[in-house]
Protein backbone atom coordinates (compact mmCIF):
# COMPACT_ATOMS: atom_id res chain seq x y z
CA UNK A 1 0.00 0.00 0.00
CA UNK A 2 0.97 3.36 -0.98
CA UNK A 3 0.26 5.76 1.99
CA UNK A 4 0.67 8.91 -0.34
CA UNK A 5 1.37 9.09 -4.04
CA UNK A 6 1.11 12.73 -5.33
CA UNK A 7 0.13 12.24 -9.04
CA UNK A 8 0.26 16.22 -9.46
CA UNK A 9 0.78 19.27 -7.62
CA UNK A 10 0.88 22.60 -8.86
CA UNK A 11 -1.49 25.34 -10.70
CA UNK A 12 -1.96 23.84 -13.57
CA UNK A 13 -3.66 20.40 -11.90
CA UNK A 14 -3.59 18.92 -8.45
CA UNK A 15 -4.13 15.30 -7.62
CA UNK A 16 -3.00 12.99 -4.84
CA UNK A 17 -3.72 9.57 -3.90
CA UNK A 18 -3.71 8.28 0.02
CA UNK A 19 -3.89 4.48 0.93
CA UNK A 20 -4.52 3.21 -2.67
CA UNK A 21 -8.33 4.01 -1.95
CA UNK A 22 -8.88 7.88 -1.49
CA UNK A 23 -7.99 10.65 -4.25
CA UNK A 24 -7.77 14.02 -3.07
CA UNK A 25 -8.81 16.75 -5.60
CA UNK A 26 -9.38 15.65 -9.41
CA UNK A 27 -7.55 18.32 -11.23
CA UNK A 28 -5.83 16.38 -14.10
CA UNK A 29 -6.78 15.15 -17.09
CA UNK A 30 -8.56 11.77 -17.54
CA UNK A 31 -5.25 9.74 -18.39
CA UNK A 32 -2.82 10.66 -15.68
CA UNK A 33 -5.38 9.21 -12.76
CA UNK A 34 -6.74 5.99 -15.30
CA UNK A 35 -4.28 3.43 -14.07
CA UNK A 36 -5.49 3.96 -10.70
CA UNK A 37 -9.05 4.53 -10.41
CA UNK A 38 -10.66 0.73 -9.47
CA UNK A 39 -8.94 0.94 -6.35
CA UNK A 40 -10.86 4.63 -5.61
CA UNK A 41 -13.08 4.45 -3.42
CA UNK A 42 -13.42 8.02 -2.41
CA UNK A 43 -12.71 11.17 -3.92
CA UNK A 44 -12.19 14.21 -1.61
CA UNK A 45 -12.82 17.67 -3.23
CA UNK A 46 -11.83 20.99 -1.79
CA UNK A 47 -13.17 23.43 -4.09
CA UNK A 48 -14.37 24.41 -7.63
CA UNK A 49 -11.15 26.08 -8.86
CA UNK A 50 -10.51 23.61 -12.20
CA UNK A 51 -6.67 23.07 -11.07
CA UNK A 52 -8.45 20.86 -8.44
CA UNK A 53 -11.79 19.85 -10.36
CA UNK A 54 -11.59 18.61 -13.76
CA UNK A 55 -15.50 18.00 -14.24
CA UNK A 56 -14.78 16.32 -17.56
CA UNK A 57 -12.27 13.72 -15.76
CA UNK A 58 -14.89 13.06 -12.26
CA UNK A 59 -17.79 12.55 -14.88
CA UNK A 60 -15.14 9.93 -17.23
CA UNK A 61 -14.05 8.76 -13.69
CA UNK A 62 -17.29 8.13 -12.27
CA UNK A 63 -18.72 6.32 -15.48
CA UNK A 64 -15.58 3.87 -14.88
CA UNK A 65 -16.49 3.30 -11.69
CA UNK A 66 -19.95 4.02 -10.77
CA UNK A 67 -19.17 3.17 -7.35
CA UNK A 68 -16.77 5.80 -6.39
CA UNK A 69 -18.22 8.19 -2.85
CA UNK A 70 -17.50 11.85 -3.42
CA UNK A 71 -17.20 13.74 -0.44
CA UNK A 72 -17.12 17.22 -0.39
CA UNK A 73 -18.44 20.95 1.16
CA UNK A 74 -22.11 22.12 0.61
CA UNK A 75 -20.86 24.66 -1.51
CA UNK A 76 -19.56 22.22 -4.11
CA UNK A 77 -22.82 20.21 -4.74
CA UNK A 78 -24.81 22.96 -7.23
CA UNK A 79 -21.60 22.50 -9.45
CA UNK A 80 -21.84 18.66 -9.62
CA UNK A 81 -25.28 18.65 -10.26
CA UNK A 82 -25.24 21.32 -12.55
CA UNK A 83 -22.57 19.22 -14.71
CA UNK A 84 -24.71 16.08 -14.12
CA UNK A 85 -22.76 14.31 -11.42
CA UNK A 86 -25.17 11.63 -9.97
CA UNK A 87 -26.53 12.94 -6.45
CA UNK A 88 -26.21 8.86 -5.42
CA UNK A 89 -22.66 9.43 -5.53
CA UNK A 90 -22.09 12.58 -3.28
CA UNK A 91 -21.67 12.85 0.34
CA UNK A 92 -21.54 15.71 1.69
CA UNK A 93 -19.54 17.14 4.91
CA UNK A 94 -19.96 19.80 7.14
CA UNK A 95 -16.89 22.09 8.49
CA UNK A 96 -15.10 20.54 11.55
CA UNK A 97 -17.30 17.19 11.74
CA UNK A 98 -15.43 13.65 11.71
CA UNK A 99 -17.40 11.16 9.50
CA UNK A 100 -16.49 7.17 9.49
CA UNK A 101 -16.40 6.83 5.63
CA UNK A 102 -15.59 2.78 5.34
CA UNK A 103 -12.36 2.49 7.31
CA UNK A 104 -11.01 6.19 7.65
CA UNK A 105 -12.49 9.59 9.93
CA UNK A 106 -12.49 12.15 7.58
CA UNK A 107 -12.78 15.85 9.01
CA UNK A 108 -13.01 19.14 6.80
CA UNK A 109 -11.67 21.84 8.08
CA UNK A 110 -12.08 25.98 6.18
CA UNK A 111 -9.32 26.68 4.26
CA UNK A 112 -8.91 30.83 3.43
CA UNK A 113 -9.34 31.48 -0.14
CA UNK A 114 -11.05 33.52 -2.55
CA UNK A 115 -13.98 30.71 -2.78
CA UNK A 116 -14.93 28.07 -0.35
CA UNK A 117 -12.33 25.53 0.15
CA UNK A 118 -11.74 22.50 2.45
CA UNK A 119 -8.45 21.14 3.57
CA UNK A 120 -8.84 17.76 5.07
CA UNK A 121 -7.68 15.70 8.02
CA UNK A 122 -7.61 12.21 7.26
CA UNK A 123 -7.09 8.68 10.01
CA UNK A 124 -6.79 5.90 9.24
CA UNK A 125 -6.89 3.51 12.72
CA UNK A 126 -6.20 0.17 11.00
CA UNK A 127 -2.57 1.20 10.51
CA UNK A 128 -2.55 4.15 13.32
CA UNK A 129 -1.60 7.03 10.64
CA UNK A 130 -3.16 10.21 10.64
CA UNK A 131 -2.59 12.79 7.93
CA UNK A 132 -3.61 16.86 7.27
CA UNK A 133 -3.87 17.85 3.69
CA UNK A 134 -4.11 21.98 2.94
CA UNK A 135 -3.66 24.11 -0.40
CA UNK A 136 -5.05 27.00 -1.63
CA UNK A 137 -5.10 28.68 1.65
CA UNK A 138 -3.75 32.25 2.68
CA UNK A 139 -4.17 32.04 6.14
CA UNK A 140 -3.56 28.59 8.64
CA UNK A 141 -3.21 29.38 12.13
CA UNK A 142 -7.26 28.63 12.67
CA UNK A 143 -6.21 24.88 12.16
CA UNK A 144 -4.85 22.78 15.12
CA UNK A 145 -3.61 19.39 13.60
CA UNK A 146 -1.02 17.88 16.48
CA UNK A 147 1.34 15.12 15.61
CA UNK A 148 0.10 14.28 12.64
CA UNK A 149 2.35 11.25 10.84
CA UNK A 150 1.83 13.25 7.50
CA UNK A 151 1.66 16.95 6.83
CA UNK A 152 0.93 17.73 2.84
CA UNK A 153 0.74 21.78 3.35
CA UNK A 154 1.03 24.31 0.75
CA UNK A 155 4.00 26.63 0.25
CA UNK A 156 3.20 28.66 -2.86
CA UNK A 157 6.62 31.02 -2.34
CA UNK A 158 8.81 32.15 -0.10
CA UNK A 159 8.06 34.61 2.19
CA UNK A 160 5.43 37.73 1.62
CA UNK A 161 8.39 40.38 2.08
CA UNK A 162 9.38 38.49 -1.03
CA UNK A 163 6.10 38.44 -2.85
CA UNK A 164 5.70 42.24 -2.43
CA UNK A 165 9.06 43.23 -3.70
CA UNK A 166 7.60 41.23 -6.82
CA UNK A 167 4.35 43.45 -6.72
CA UNK A 168 6.37 46.63 -6.22
CA UNK A 169 8.63 46.00 -9.37
CA UNK A 170 5.91 44.96 -11.43
CA UNK A 171 3.87 48.19 -10.45
CA UNK A 172 7.15 50.14 -11.33
CA UNK A 173 7.14 48.99 -14.96
CA UNK A 174 3.76 49.64 -15.29
CA UNK A 175 1.98 45.88 -15.57
CA UNK A 176 -0.71 44.27 -13.69
CA UNK A 177 0.74 42.16 -10.33
CA UNK A 178 -1.01 38.96 -10.16
CA UNK A 179 0.96 38.52 -7.60
CA UNK A 180 -1.21 40.52 -5.76
CA UNK A 181 -3.51 37.58 -5.79
CA UNK A 182 -1.08 35.00 -4.73
CA UNK A 183 -0.26 37.29 -1.93
CA UNK A 184 -4.45 37.02 -0.67
CA UNK A 185 -5.37 33.46 -1.36
CA UNK A 186 -2.00 31.25 -0.86
CA UNK A 187 0.48 30.53 2.03
CA UNK A 188 4.27 31.07 2.22
CA UNK A 189 6.64 28.58 3.20
CA UNK A 190 7.64 30.96 5.60
CA UNK A 191 4.05 30.86 7.46
CA UNK A 192 3.92 26.80 6.40
CA UNK A 193 7.05 26.13 8.48
CA UNK A 194 5.96 28.60 11.57
CA UNK A 195 2.80 26.57 11.33
CA UNK A 196 4.74 23.22 10.91
CA UNK A 197 6.75 24.11 14.28
CA UNK A 198 4.05 24.69 16.28
CA UNK A 199 1.74 21.45 15.00
CA UNK A 200 4.55 18.72 13.92
CA UNK A 201 6.13 18.20 17.72
CA UNK A 202 6.39 14.43 17.18
CA UNK A 203 8.72 14.45 13.75
CA UNK A 204 5.97 13.69 11.36
CA UNK A 205 7.03 13.98 7.61
CA UNK A 206 5.91 16.76 5.48
CA UNK A 207 5.41 17.45 1.80
CA UNK A 208 5.02 20.96 0.77
CA UNK A 209 2.25 20.84 -1.72
CA UNK A 210 0.97 23.56 -4.85
CA UNK A 211 4.04 25.77 -5.25
CA UNK A 212 4.66 28.66 -7.16
CA UNK A 213 4.84 28.61 -11.07
CA UNK A 214 5.83 31.41 -13.07
CA UNK A 215 2.98 33.36 -14.49
CA UNK A 216 4.06 33.25 -18.02
CA UNK A 217 3.28 29.19 -17.42
CA UNK A 218 0.66 29.70 -15.00
CA UNK A 219 -1.86 32.04 -13.75
CA UNK A 220 -3.63 30.02 -11.18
Amino acid sequence: MDIFNPIASSSSGNAYIYFDEILLDIGVPFSKIKSYIQKIKYILLTHQHSDHLNIGTLKKTIYENPKIRICCGWFLVEELLKNQIPSKNIFILQVDKSYQIGDYVITPCMAVHDVPNFGYKLRYDKIGYKVFHISDTSEINHIEAKEYNLYCIEANYGTDEELLEKIKQDEENGVYSHYKRVLKTHLSQLDAINWLNKNNTNGGEYYFIHQHIEKERNEK
